[in-house]
């Protein structure tokens, strides 16, 4: 029999999951109504059976999570990682360990928003007055994108220069003289951070970190934020979580592998546990495994080696029309996914409705979606990609908004030459990471560029 303090925990847990669970919807998400199971096949039993919603179908289940930490209700209805690190505290163990990993993908995806607003400026489009610092910046932005040789390149074009980003530069010149085997040094960079530690959350401050001079016969200068310091900070959540992991790490690779930069290592994925899935983009255990394969070496071929063990890779099975995923069919399969789990979480609950039910089922079906548009990508079809991912978006409100699904979104974009979306993201998330502010300086610089030439839509838009 549970006591009065355990029934008003799960009480504000319902009335949170009621009040924030329900986002706007593009296509034919809204409704509890299957929707033409007969044409897209029937969801596999088994797989479905593994979703982490029905593992907290019941009060008492939510109840024995609350218990835990209040940390996981911030996760979930909040989703402030940062306040989620601090109540799960030193000694939360996997629990700590998911909340830095979420803030190591949350840097990943913002190192990469600045990368692919430099190298659209300062790369693809360069101008005379762009300032000698550029060749930093970009040699930064195709390190960690995977170009080494370009990285190189640039980084050769600072060689005997004084410029404001001499000091930032020097440990990515040593790193890529050395071999550049993944991860850098950068305790050289002009930034303090503390030794990594769980349940901390450090922050960069000191914006602008430089100015840049623009050079031929300009007299502006070009205010920056160094990527740098954003990779620090990935780097450092990535060594907190593993350190509150202990001897299990590997889960902690898996983890992040969705939201990795292009140059970091494959990752052999492990199926991942509950409180490692709860609340977040990955249904059944072996999601996070087919999308590390997905990323890493395997390619799309690793739809048809998971389609039998991983809920999302069977999904991408069953949208595929002609060899390659269909938006449409992957739209109705995410929506059969959330009635189908309202209905099994009911009737496990002795055939009660629960105010969490219909959040777990639309993080679900959201999570789906993000992860079957990077099966689009690794297909190759952009549109495809970009239709899901803003389906995605619009039903990303409380607890559907993952900080990491927004920011992998806006990345998309600014490599897509779209920085208006990214900014208005990072805006918002700002308030709450204000180190998120090192990215805005990239996209400023892409925006103003953009404006001169006029914007253009990325692929679904």
């Amino acid at each position: 029999m549970q006591g009065s303090g355990g029934r008003a925990r799960v009480q504000r847990w319902t009335l949170v999951a009621l009040f924030l669970g329900g986002a706007p919807v593009l296509g034919c998400s809204g409704s509890d109504e299957a929707v033409d199971t007969a044409e897209n096949g029937e969801l596999p039993a088994e797989l479905m059976a593994q979703a982490w919603p029905l593992s907290y179908a019941t009060p008492a289940a939510q109840n024995a999570l609350i218990d835990q930490s209040k940390g996981w209700v911030t996760l979930l209805t909040d989703r402030n990682y940062r306040t989620a690190v601090e109540q799960f505290g030193t000694e939360g163990g996997l629990a700590t360990a998911r909340g830095h990993a979420e803030a190591a993908g949350l840097y990943r995806q913002a190192a990469l928003i600045a990368a692919y607003s430099f190298i659209q400026t300062y790369g693809l489009t360069p101008q005379d007055t762009d300032p000698l610092g550029a060749a930093h910046l970009l040699s930064v932005s195709y390190a960690v994108t995977g170009d080494l040789e370009k990285a190189k390149a640039q980084s050769t074009l600072l060689d005997g220069a004084t410029d404001p980003t001499t000091a930032w530069h020097a440990p990515w010149k040593q790193w890529l003289a050395s071999g550049a085997a993944w991860p850098p040094d950068l305790k050289a960079l002009p930034i303090t951070l503390p030794p990594p530690a769980p349940g901390e959350w450090p922050e960069v401050e000191g914006f602008p970190h430089y100015s840049l001079p623009e050079r031929a016969g300009a007299t502006t200068t070009v205010d920056m934020a160094d990527p740098g310091a954003l990779i620090a900070l990935a780097l450092w959540h990535d060594q907190a979580a593993k350190l509150a992991a202990g001897d299990k790490s590997s889960l902690v690779d898996t983890y992040v592998a969705r939201y990795r930069m292009p140059v970091e290592p494959h990752v052999q994925g492990v199926a991942l546990p509950n409180e490692m899935l709860f609340g977040s983009d990955y249904a059944t255990p072996e999601d996070a495994s087919f999308v590390a394969a997905l990323v890493g070496d395997q390619g799309a071929s690793a739809v048809d080696a998971f389609a039998d063990k991983s809920l999302i890779a069977a999904l991408a099975l069953q949208s595929r029309v002609d060899g390659k995923l269909n938006p449409e069919k992957a739209l109705d399969l995410a929506a059969n996914v959330r009635t189908q789990l309202i209905k099994d979480m009911q009737t496990k609950n002795n055939g009660q409705e629960d105010g969490g039910h219909r959040t777990f089922a639309d993080i679900v079906q959201v999570g789906i979606l993000r992860n079957l548009a990077l099966v689009a990508e690794v297909e190759g079809n952009k549109e495809a990609s970009g239709m899901l991912r803003i389906n995605a978006m619009e039903k990303s409100d409380g607890p559907t908004g993952c900080p990491n699904g927004l920011l992998s979104l806006a990345a998309w974009d600014a490599n897509n030459r779209y920085p208006s979306r990214g900014a208005d993201i990072l805006h918002q998330l700002i308030r709450r990471y204000p180190s998120l502010e090192t990215a805005r300086f990239g996209l400023d610089v892409l925006a103003l560029r953009v404006s001169r030439e006029g914007a253009k839509l990325p692929p679904g838009m």
